[in-house]
């Protein structure tokens, strides 16, 4: 079982007494249904996910973030982890968000960074910080993280795409590396623009309406991860491609 299941799943156990306490969750704090769905007590079989739902409800209106604020700053990976998926699911407000979630950005665990990239792609949240971490997620080991932000570049709007490319072509995210040899810093400095570059490339061609696997024939240095992810995300791509059109056709007028 993966990490991201134990999160959702811990301690559902699948019992059928029923629940004794007020089926109305309004009624108890966040931090309190959160405790109960963890602590192992025998409350019901629907209880966990009920429990669960009724916090992300109140999340996505921006109420009583605390507990799920503690989570992602949490020293303990496995909960920044499990905060990054309730993050995920939850969708808060991103002005309420911004400061924390620009944080995950730069954890040791990919699943917390690519998630970081999920929820910039769903809010909206943009700025001169949030380009600079993006830029660094296109360059990321971790192709998950890659996929995730080529994607983001793929179906944001004209302006942000236009800002992220001239900041990723101009160095942006790329580290500082200082190998004893010059000529081993030459070689993954080339590498880390060439790879940035390709991401951008990947996400202008898409952008333009060019199939995955025109792009994909063109490219063999890609990891055909990244084909094969923006492939199953082909719908939102469309939907994205024809969002812009109505937009320009929008704002051209009659």
């Amino acid at each position: 079982m993966s990490k991201q299941d134990t999160c959702i799943n811990q301690n559902a156990r699948g019992a059928t007494t029923a629940f004794s306490m007020s089926s109305d969750f309004s009624a108890y704090a966040t931090s309190d249904l959160l405790r109960m769905r963890n602590d192992g007590e025998d409350r019901g079989e629907d209880f966990a996910y009920n429990a669960l739902w009724a916090v992300f409800k109140r999340w996505r209106k921006g109420i009583d973030l605390e507990p799920l604020i503690e989570l992602l700053l949490s020293e303990k990976s496995s909960e920044r982890e499990c905060g990054a998926w309730y993050l995920d699911e939850a969708d808060p407000p991103a002005d309420r968000m911004a400061d924390v979630v620009i944080k995950l950005a730069d954890d040791p665990v990919s699943n917390c960074r690519w998630r970081f990239v999920a929820y910039v792609a769903n809010s909206g949240l943009y700025s001169d910080a949030i380009a600079d971490r993006l830029a660094a997620c296109l360059l990321d080991l971790d192709l998950y993280v890659r996929a995730e932000t080529i994607f983001w570049a793929v179906v944001g709007n004209d302006k942000t795409f236009a800002h992220f490319s001239e900041a990723v072509l101009a160095g942006a995210g790329t580290k500082p590396y200082e190998f004893r040899n010059p000529e081993t810093t030459a070689f993954w400095r080339e590498s880390e623009r060439k790879r940035a570059a390709r991401g951008i490339e990947i996400a202008r061609r898409l952008r333009a309406g060019e199939s995955v696997a025109s792009i994909r024939e063109s490219m063999p240095e890609e990891d055909n991860f990244s084909f094969d992810n923006l492939v199953r995300r082909d719908h939102a791509i469309k939907r994205a491609l024809e969002r812009r059109a109505a937009e320009a056709g929008a704002a051209s007028g009659p």
